[in-house]
């Protein structure tokens, strides 16, 4: 008789050899699957900045790279009020926008990244329910050139210092500031007008697999054991999919490339 066995501390799912490295499939729920998720998405971001940072410097072009978060409009607005799958279609719509002309993705986002100068990238989804409303949100990494970068949101990220007990010495530290966009910039494409914008420091990209390591919260694990028993049945339905005219299954895409990100789709698969 075969014993299973659990492929890794709380995972949900048994495995019948030391050597299967698949994940539960998401509607599961798997805190330590979404873990391991987490992990190799970090893994993959790493190594694409790395790619960057290597091309850049052997062109002598000088690379800048932000993390941008963007929100759904106040709660004045009727998506606020919506549920978890509506509120991401929100995100996502193709959308048209005044002065341009056909349909345009992510609410014509990736449209206005490209006109400021950011030249690939990738969202990710992140959706919370903490005062009995979905929240939606999205963490961009936006990847161009010094030359071309004209993105017209501030640097909302300052530095601090504190005081290491054990050396004694100043250590500084990178802080997220919240601030709010020109009505003019993020509000017609349909989103709030609070955001968030880190640029990398020129030592952070030095070492891109730390600095993809410190913005984690773009990647980090959907933090399942925060949904009460009445949301994880909405959040499991939704991960679940949607039954295609094929026979198959339809999953959310939770994570997209865009730009110069998306050219080579092998080497940046998302999800």
């Amino acid at each position: 008789m075969v014993i299973g066995v659990e492929l890794r501390p709380g995972c949900k799912r048994v495995s019948y050899s030391t050597t299967d490295r698949n994940l539960c499939a998401r509607w599961r729920l798997c805190p330590a699957c979404e873990d391991v998720r987490a992990r190799r998405m970090q893994a993959k971001i790493a190594r694409r900045l790395q790619h960057e940072v290597d091309w850049a410097n052997d062109v002598g072009w000088d690379l800048k790279v932000g993390i941008l978060t963007t929100t759904l409009p106040g709660k004045e607005s009727a998506i606020r009020q919506a549920g978890l799958e509506q509120q991401v279609d929100y995100l996502c719509s193709r959308t048209t926008l005044p002065g341009y002309t056909g349909w345009h993705s992510m609410r014509g986002l990736n449209t206005k990244l490209k006109e400021w100068g950011v030249m690939g990238g990738s969202h990710h989804i992140e959706f919370t329910n903490t005062s009995g409303n979905w929240n939606c949100h999205m963490h961009s990494v936006l990847v161009g050139f010094e030359n071309d970068w004209n993105v017209p949101l501030k640097d909302c990220a300052k530095w601090s210092e504190w005081n290491d007990d054990l050396t004694m010495k100043l250590v500084p530290e990178k802080l997220e500031v919240m601030t709010r966009s020109n009505k003019r910039e993020l509000s017609p494409l349909g989103l709030g007008r609070i955001y968030t914008l880190d640029v990398a420091h020129e030592d952070e990209l030095a070492r891109p697999v730390r600095y993809a390591a410190k913005v984690s919260y773009v990647t980090k694990a959907m933090d399942v054991k925060k949904f009460n028993v009445g949301l994880r049945g909405e959040v499991s339905d939704f991960l679940a999919g949607k039954p295609t005219r094929t026979g198959g299954r339809s999953y959310p895409r939770l994570a997209r490339s865009f730009g110069s990100w998306s050219n080579n789709p092998a080497d940046m698969l998302l999800d």
